[in-house]
């Protein structure tokens, strides 16, 4: 029998009752109507965690007070006198459900109370495996991964019919050397599509693929890097000259992102390269003939460009020949799982662990609208992977933006705008958690980088650079 403090019982009933007690599987406390300890068994000791010489001497106050117990649910039935169940975590690991019953004399005074506390660790964990088994197989739904490169953002992963077709375009347009405009909302994937044309072309693993983003480059200097120059052409010129990109991505492809944001002059230059297919450096009276397809990418209004004088209508046609259109994740909201799942299984294969979402917390991504699109879904999947402290990924561990709803909708950019109030951040750290929540909301608010650097006051080269670092 249990050490205990208790009366002494001589009718064979008594003896029976404590056999009971002390064998039974559950956790029994009992205490007298101020919570000095009369009887409690060895189930007990095992849940609770607490040696048997403190839970021999001790009140449940002193129990709390001296933290051998994280709660108690015998001091709620003394406080309220009247009946209570909580679930405690106790310093043990062991997470129990306790029901505390108070026991009344004939005029309903409180005389003792009784506490049956039952061991649910594994119960709990069953449950989160039978969770975990359910949102694993909503995940694991068929998919479609077109693989491109050996990075987990270099793949086109979908579900959607709207996107079977746009891969039915893209393998159509890969067997010719017409140039491909894609159009669609920074995020959406442009730059793996047409990687993904590229690679489908002949030969087109072994071929160069060349990228430039023309809104990230200074307009002074995007000349020169698409076109090369000849040493000494002007002053800081490389003596030896420099290729520029389109000579580099001569017999494959130069992919030209952000085209809306190329300077008027420059759009003239580019004109007559794709006329003639043959590109002249600066400083240079000798042309290069060249062999190169020509993608462009945009998430501006092209056609408010064009209303807009701000891009020519000879060069849009000469680009527009082979048009897709991406569409953002809230329109083809059945390839979210798909992504949630291949992100998943991708950064715990990387980093050698094994998490996975709640049912609420996989709702709370489907419902989500990603206004960034696949790679604010690919940067969260990451930092959930990463920063979870348990294998489950609860709805608590998502950002707030998630849990509150569409961080553009009224009512959440003051939010999501305020300031840092935790207290142990640094202040380089607050700052730059402000000024990672500001960029991403100027982000979604304009159009193009150029756009957003204006609002913001900086230079694009600058803005290009901390969405890097921000990963935006």
């Amino acid at each position: 029998m249990a050490p205990s403090v208790h009366r002494t019982l001589d009718d064979h009933s008594g003896l029976l009752l404590h056999q009971l007690i002390d064998n039974a599987y559950d956790g029994i406390y009992i205490t007298d109507n101020i919570g000095n300890p009369l009887y409690f068994n060895e189930a007990f000791l095992r849940i609770s965690g607490i040696p048997v010489d403190a839970a021999r001497r001790l009140s449940v106050w002193e129990l709390l007070d001296q933290h051998f117990l994280p709660n108690s649910c015998v001091a709620e039935v003394i406080r309220r006198n009247q009946p209570h169940n909580t679930i405690i975590h106790y310093y043990s690991g062991i997470e129990a459900i306790v029901t505390g019953i108070p026991v009344y004399d004939t005029e309903g005074a409180l005389l003792y109370v009784v506490a049956s506390v039952r061991d649910i660790t594994e119960l709990n964990r069953l449950r989160r495996e039978v969770e975990a088994m359910r949102t694993q197989a909503e995940l694991r739904a068929p998919l479609r991964v077109q693989l491109i490169g050996d990075k987990a953002d270099e793949a086109l992963v979908y579900r959607s019919a709207v996107m079977e077709k746009i891969l039915t375009f893209a393998a159509r347009a890969a067997t010719v050397d017409s140039p491909v405009m894609i159009l669609g909302e920074s995020g959406v994937g442009k730059d793996v599509l047409a990687k993904y044309i590229h690679a489908q072309g002949e030969n087109g693993q072994e071929r160069p693929f060349v990228k430039i983003n023309c809104g990230a480059i200074p307009a002074e200097l995007l000349e020169s890097e698409l076109f090369g120059y000849e040493g000494g052409a002007f002053t800081g010129a490389n003596r030896r000259g420099k290729a520029g990109m389109f000579e580099l991505a001569h017999r494959g492809t130069i992919f030209l992102d952000e085209i809306g944001e190329m300077p008027l002059a420059l759009q003239v230059k580019l004109l007559a390269v794709l006329q003639d297919r043959q590109v002249q450096r600066i400083g240079s009276t000798r042309p290069t003939p060249l062999d190169v397809r020509v993608i462009t990418a945009t998430n501006a209004d092209i056609k408010d460009l064009l209303a807009k004088k701000a891009f020519r209508q000879d060069l849009f046609y000469r680009l527009n020949v082979l048009t897709v259109t991406v569409p953002p994740l809230r329109d083809r909201r059945e390839d979210i799982p798909a992504l949630i799942a291949y992100f998943l299984g991708e950064y715990n294969r990387k980093f050698g662990l094994n998490r996975y979402l709640a049912p609420e917390a996989l709702q709370a991504l489907l419902d989500y609208s990603w206004p960034g699109n696949i790679r604010q879904l690919r940067n969260v999947m990451e930092r959930l992977v990463v920063l979870s402290e348990d294998d489950r990924i609860g709805v608590e561990a998502l950002p707030g933006e998630i849990t509150r709803g569409d961080p553009s909708a009224p009512g959440q950019v003051q939010e999501r705008l305020h300031p840092p109030t935790d207290d142990r951040l640094t202040l380089r750290e607050a700052v730059a958690q402000f000024e990672r929540r500001y960029l991403q909301e100027q982000l979604i608010k304009h159009r193009t980088l150029r756009e957003c650097a204006t609002a913001l006051g900086i230079d694009v080269a600058t803005l290009v650079r901390k969405k890097k670092r921000y990963g935006l």
